[in-house]
């Protein structure tokens, strides 16, 4: 039985040599649509003569898009929810969450914990877990010995609510400037 296909290895050069025949006329006649019959040839002379100081070229951005604007918004990446404009604020809920200074803390074992805080006013407010601070709808998460956790939602750079922790520590104290109750000596 005699085997009459090509070899491959043949085959693939021959191929390539065939695509080269078929796109060298291709590129002749694209070559010439764009020099063109009236194309100017520049001499050394011409060159010399063109003022490089004058624009070739004017791009007018009008309706265009801008090539170096990014294509994600970055200053919204994280965006605030709107509060619910229908109820009357608290005036915990009318300041920023940064504004608020944490003044001190009242721990009650198995009860709840209570915590004093001072709007930029001086006025100072005390709030328990539940409760509800900050201009973007904080919720206090959780009382601790020296600080306050917040959660805090927030849409994400794909619109989906996410939660941030946000905490209010005390301000550092020295160990000899807490009350010391007298029995505890």
């Amino acid at each position: 039985m005699i085997n009459f296909s090509r070899p491959k290895i043949l085959a693939l050069p021959a191929m390539m040599v065939f695509c080269l025949l078929l796109l060298m006329p291709l590129s002749i006649i694209a070559a010439e649509k764009i020099n063109g019959p009236d194309a100017e040839t520049l001499s050394p002379e011409k060159l010399a003569a063109l003022d490089y100081k004058k624009t070739l070229f004017n791009y007018d951005s009008l309706n265009r898009k801008d090539p170096f604007h990014p294509f994600i918004d970055f200053s919204q990446i994280e965006r605030s929810i709107p509060t619910d404009t229908s109820r009357p604020l608290t005036p915990l809920e009318k300041y920023a969450l940064n504004q608020f200074q944490l003044v001190g803390i009242i721990l009650a074992g198995d009860m709840y914990n209570y915590a004093l805080v001072e709007d930029p006013e001086h006025i100072g407010y005390t709030v328990r877990e539940g409760d509800k601070i900050g201009n973007l709808n904080g919720l206090v998460k959780e009382i601790k010995r020296n600080e306050v956790i917040i959660e805090e939602p927030y849409l994400d750079i794909f619109d989906k609510q996410q939660m941030r922790t946000i905490s209010l520590k005390l301000r550092e104290m020295e160990e000899e400037s807490y009350l010391i109750p007298m029995g505890d000596k």
